[in-house]
């Protein structure tokens, strides 16, 4: 290759060198990450709630988070599949509204009864625990939840300008009623 050619090469290199190094630094000047940690499924993350227990209440309440997943499993698998073929029953060419509204309200029930069955299972065990074990379930219960500002997943503030990242003293989530009094 002739020296001129060289020098084209190495000016090409360079500016492409260039144009990605900027756009790394753009990325992470914005805030995007590089890299996300894989998303994790909801019940792994309640049965890791449990960790504030002591050895003996966290095997239990690991079995019973373990049995409630089981239990609840069919029923939002058979509402993803609801879900799903409605979704998919759209793509005809004519639409039986009715059919599409009653399989996502189908769908919909399902959900609520594996929600209302995980909810009756950690409710139940941690009715069962001494009152300090119970308060530390509570409290690693309510954190769970907190900071998440319903189903915003971005980064930075919510569309409703509060969360991480909000204005200066915007608390994280939805406003609610704060603490309950003690009784």
């Amino acid at each position: 290759m002739s020296r001129r050619g060289l020098v084209i090469a190495l000016i090409v290199s360079l500016a492409v060198n260039l144009f990605v190094l900027g756009g790394v630094a753009g990325a992470l000047l914005m805030g995007w990450p590089l890299h996300r940690p894989p998303p994790q499924p909801g019940p792994p993350r309640l049965a890791v709630l449990g960790s504030v227990l002591t050895p003996g209440q966290r095997q239990a309440w690991q079995s019973t988070i373990h049995q409630a997943v089981e239990n609840a499993g069919p029923k939002l698998r058979q509402a993803r599949l609801l879900r799903d073929q409605a979704w998919r029953s759209m793509n005809a060419d004519t639409v039986d509204t009715q059919a599409v509204l009653a399989a996502l309200s189908q769908s919909r029930g399902l959900e609520f009864q594996a929600r209302s069955e995980m909810d009756r299972a950690v409710v139940g065990f941690t009715a069962t625990l001494p009152a300090d074990e119970r308060r530390k379930l509570g409290e690693a219960l309510g954190r769970s939840r907190r900071g998440r500002g319903g189903h915003w997943s971005g980064h930075g503030p919510g569309p409703d300008g509060r969360g991480p990242g909000g204005p200066p003293g915007a608390p994280d989530g939805p406003p609610g009623p704060g603490p309950l009094p003690d009784r």
